[in-house]
């Protein structure tokens, strides 16, 4: 049986759009178009020249929109092979420079390991792990950078008292919820 191939587009910058394909076969789930929107709208004076971690990368859309509105670097994780070697294809497609990327496949725990800071981090885990999204954002918080940014895809209601960060926006699609939050020290 052949693979579906979906696809999705770039939206702005200098990939504006190009397609990023994935496969449905890999459990992916991007970004809905309106939530991208609102999210690139809150980043949009942040993203130029930033570091950012696409943690769980899945298609890769949120690390290589970024690349396309002027990231500097994007760390793409996920502990997928398959998608992993999807969103390597998409880059060199794409002609992204090897510098301004790097792709790792490994579960979540071990890239907090890896001694970067971050000004942006993308989390959209996989809805089954997400009764620990408290602890991945209180995690990873401490990897980014003052005034750094977490964006949070999640299917869950997050109980804000548990988060160190400061919570900046919320809202919904369906039933996806998006969170937000700042680091200002």
């Amino acid at each position: 049986m052949k693979k579906k191939i979906n696809c999705i587009r770039i939206q702005s910058g200098s990939l504006k759009n190009s397609k990023i394909n994935f496969s449905c076969n890999h459990n992916i789930r991007p970004t809905k178009l309106i939530l991208k929107k609102s999210l690139f709208s809150v980043l949009k004076d942040k993203i130029k020249d930033s570091f950012c971690l696409d943690l769980f990368s899945g298609s890769g859309s949120l690390g290589i929109e970024s690349i396309s509105r002027g990231a500097y670097f994007v760390l793409f994780n996920d502990k997928k092979y398959k998608n992993i070697r999807n969103i390597r294809k998409n880059l060199k497609r794409l002609k992204v420079k090897k510098n301004n990327y790097l792709t790792v496949n490994s579960d979540y725990k071990e890239i907090i390991k890896i001694k970067f800071l971050y000004d942006i981090i993308y989390i959209d885990p996989p809805f089954n792990i997400s009764n620990k999204t408290e602890n991945i954002i209180n995690l990873f918080s401490k990897k980014l950078k003052k005034n750094g940014i977490i964006y949070l895809e999640t299917n869950k209601i997050i109980d804000k008292k548990k988060i160190s960060s400061r919570l900046i926006k919320i809202g919904s699609k369906g039933k996806v919820l998006y969170y937000i939050f700042y680091k200002s020290q």
